[in-house]
């Protein structure tokens, strides 16, 4: 069962390579950047361990802590692309029993896994401090691994019924877009206290020490305690490891049996309700019927309430960073800056019309079906996504100036947010005609597979963002130059308007011009399931 299990993944893998060639190229991208990470790790530790042996043990527990939680809170992210699901096998004669240890091993063997036994073995180059450490640490891989699995299993088996709710759904992976995005702003602030603190090392130190006896890291505190020569703490922490595992399995073969008999099914997102206000505004023609289902989509489609989330908190984020790091004191250094963080926006709006298509998956059809224009569905969702991006972009601008205490900045905080945004946006209308980028199925998980849009987006990035750059230039300089001269602003705020409008327009007939030719392309691309 568990050669079997573990072949059926990665054979379900090799299919969908094999039917996507673009899920290659991410799938090497990925393995790339995941290489280099580990290769950061590797030169740390080496420095740690030569420059600081007693701070390599520290930093070991607190990684080791961190690989375990990411594991255990990541599966709240990814549970529903779990391509071994329990639901899947309720209809075979099989156990619990059975099934476990070969999800497990299969858990462990996916490419997550096999990273992460790569980054267990990367930390013996720490545990080295000391041989019989570097003995203990080569023990506590599997005991280390298997936790992580284990542990990630029976966390998402527990909330899996409040989970197949839609808008439990939703609001866990807005949470997450949240965490991800702000991480940062935690980095920032863990590191404001750490040069608070007198002695951060010690501080560190006593973090470590506890979370060794938790079962967060108590595995990871076994090699600590013997390279600190406790051997009776290192039996008890091996001890609460060794306890922690034998719950967790049992807790999850319980959860594994139950939902073999009780499966668990997915809930949608409640009654469909008529269009409000804005959508009666709109023209009653394909653009606005466009527009009107792409501000449905916003409300609704936590996909793409991601999107709005991101373009809401990214700018607040990083005036908070700025503001911590104490910059808005500069009376003309970087205070005024911080009136042109809300243009950052420009580069979720080209990616999200880039996009736009992706998100429809194979209801994209309809348009095919009845003949609609390719201009009139970039127009619509230009349409659809400005109604959302204009307001916000206009209250984060109000708002950075205010806390700028630089109001007469305004008019130039607008050129440059309006005009970078519309140009991206003409960008990306363009641009998504013939990459149209990978998105997650209807009803999946956000951070599931195609959630960062595939090489097509990255690709498509790179096509944007010089002719964003190129475009957007005027009304970005003169936005700059009116930290001097504030009358410039509204010679920013003109460019950008006029440029703006420009860029949607051509992105709009040349896009549409594109997809007349290619919409049967773009449906396979988009509707693929690999």
């Amino acid at each position: 069962m568990v050669a079997l299990l573990v072949s059926l993944r990665w054979r379900q893998l090799g299919h969908q390579l094999a039917r996507n060639p673009w899920m290659i190229v991410t799938l090497i991208i990925t393995g790339m950047m995941a290489l280099g990470f580990l290769a950061l790790l590797a030169v740390g530790l080496v420095a740690t361990r030569f420059a600081a042996p007693d701070a390599a043990v520290t930093v070991l527990v607190i990684t080791g802590a961190v690989i375990t939680g990411g594991w255990w809170i990541g599966s709240l992210l990814v549970s529903a692309d779990d391509s071994l699901a329990a639901e899947r096998f309720s209809l075979l004669p099989v156990t619990a029993r059975q099934l476990l240890p070969g999800m497990v091993i299969a858990g462990a063997t996916t490419i997550g896994g096999l990273a992460t036994t790569l980054a267990l073995l990367l930390m013996l180059l720490g545990w080295s401090v000391s041989a019989l450490a570097l003995v203990a640490g080569v023990l506590i891989i599997p005991l280390a691994l298997a936790t992580c699995v284990l542990g990630a299993r029976v966390l998402s088996g527990l909330l899996a019924r409040w989970l197949a709710r839609r808008r439990s759904r939703d609001l866990v992976m807005t949470i997450g877009v949240l965490l991800a995005a702000s991480s940062g702003l935690l980095i920032n602030l863990v590191l404001t206290a750490a040069r608070e603190i007198g002695d951060a090392g010690a501080a560190f130190a006593g973090v470590a020490d506890v979370l060794g006896w938790t079962p967060l890291a108590a595995s990871f505190g076994v090699p600590a305690s013997v390279a600190a020569g406790d051997i009776g703490a290192a039996g008890l922490r091996l001890l609460i490891a060794l306890v922690t595992l034998a719950a967790l399995w049992f807790a999850a073969r319980a959860l594994l049996a139950a939902r073999l008999v009780a499966p668990i099914q997915s809930s949608g997102g409640g009654r469909v309700r008529s269009g409000g206000f804005i959508d009666r505004m709109l023209p009653a023609t394909a653009v606005g019927a466009i527009a009107a289902r792409s501000l449905r989509y916003f409300r609704r489609d936590p996909r793409q309430v991601v999107n709005v989330v991101m373009m809401l908190f990214l700018p607040a984020i990083l005036i908070g960073v700025i503001f911590m790091n104490g910059m808005q004191e500069e009376s003309i250094g970087f205070g005024p800056v911080v009136t042109l963080v809300p243009a950052i926006d420009a580069l979720l709006a080209g990616t999200i019309i880039q996009m736009a298509i992706a998100y429809d998956n194979d209801a994209v059809a309809l348009h095919i079906h009845t003949g609609v224009r390719g201009s009139a569905d970039r127009y619509g969702r230009l349409l659809g996504f400005g109604i959302i991006a204009v307001p916000l972009l206009l209250v984060l601008c109000v708002a950075s100036c205010i806390l700028a205490g630089r109001l007469d900045l305004l008019p130039g905080s607008l050129g440059a947010a309006l005009g970078l945004g519309a140009v991206s946006a003409g960008a990306g209308a363009w641009a998504g005609s013939f990459l149209p980028g990978r998105a997650p199925a209807p009803e999946a998980n956000p951070f599931g597979r195609g959630s960062s849009g595939g090489v097509q987006s990255l690709i498509a990035m790179a096509v944007m963002s010089p002719i964003t750059l190129i475009l957007g230039a005027p009304a970005l300089g003169f936005a700059i130059a009116a930290f001097w001269t504030p009358s410039l602003g509204w010679v920013s705020l003109g460019c950008g308007l006029v440029i703006g409008a420009a860029a949607i327009w051509g992105g709009g007939v040349l896009g549409g011009r594109v997809l007349e030719r290619r919409w049967p392309q773009v449906l396979a691309e988009v509707s693929s399931e690999a």
